[in-house]
């Protein structure tokens, strides 16, 4: 229990520096999560008896947000990077045909993209975010909305979960509770009217309302996504990496749904 409080702490704290500083330590942390992140997924594939090509799945997942970077930072441009993507699919599926496989092609072919997008391109989105107005207090409070979430879903979860709705959330993940889910909605509400008497001055009472409810909403989703893989592959933890707190996508796949729709939310109705 100590060592997941400490691991916990430190994960926070260097969190909000890096989301603070934003630019190349956020680019690097970008990274770092999509390479430990897709190689997690794909360790879950292949405990399924999944074939797959890792390498040009890591090339096509780093090239997201790496070539995102490089467009917005004016040395290349989007339709350089959509290139490479585009050849890069390419070699994927021409190495079946100079290997005459035939055999599983559309799954070999899925199973290589699907951590490409659900890892790299989704998780990606929190680069766009930091290169909006005001991105780095825009990351911290997402990311704020969805500790709370996270920690009021357990704790009322673990008081009166089950106490008015007998039969839970889901049947993808029984220890959640429909209490505990709107007990997850409600404080990160609150926790947004709070935020916003510090740092957002002029955004409408509309959006302090749907935005973490949307948070929230879709980072449980995010939750029980990550839950249907690991048990259509039979796995507890996506990896160990983190001690008790397991791999990158278990505490990271609340965030993977709610960077890009609090992005595109962001850019279409407050910006």
């Amino acid at each position: 229990m100590i060592n997941r409080i400490i691991v916990a702490i430190i994960l926070v704290v260097l969190t909000l520096l890096i989301y603070y500083f934003g630019g190349i330590p956020l680019l690097i942390f970008t990274n770092l999560v999509i390479i430990f992140g897709m190689y997690e997924f794909y360790k879950m594939i292949s405990s399924g008896d999944k074939k797959y090509n890792i390498y040009l799945g890591y090339f096509l997942g780093l090239l997201i947000p790496n070539g995102y970077y490089l467009h917005k930072l004016g040395y290349i441009t989007l339709k350089h990077g959509m290139a490479l993507f585009v050849i890069g699919i390419i070699i994927l599926l021409t190495y079946r045909v100079l290997t005459n496989q035939v055999k599983n092609t559309s799954e070999y072919f899925m199973n290589t993209l699907l951590p490409v997008i659900y890892v790299s391109f989704m998780f990606s989105h929190i680069l766009a975010l930091s290169f909006l107005n005001e991105g780095k207090l825009w990351l911290i409070t997402i990311q704020t909305l969805v500790w709370i979430s996270d920690t009021f879903a357990y704790i009322v979860g673990m008081n009166i979960g089950r106490k008015f709705f007998k039969n839970g959330l889901t049947v993808i993940s029984p220890k959640k509770s429909v209490e505990g889910s709107i007990g997850s909605v409600v404080f990160t509400v609150i926790t947004m009217f709070l935020i916003n008497l510090v740092f957002f001055k002029e955004i409408k009472v509309i959006h302090l309302i749907l935005i973490p409810i949307i948070v929230s909403f879709f980072g449980q989703i995010g939750d029980l996504v990550e839950s249907i893989f690991k048990r259509e592959y039979k796995i507890k933890d996506s990896g160990h990496i983190l001690g008790e707190h397991g791999g990158i996508l278990d505490r990271y796949d609340s965030l993977i749904f709610v960077f890009p729709l609090m992005y595109y939310y962001i850019r279409f109705f407050i910006i």
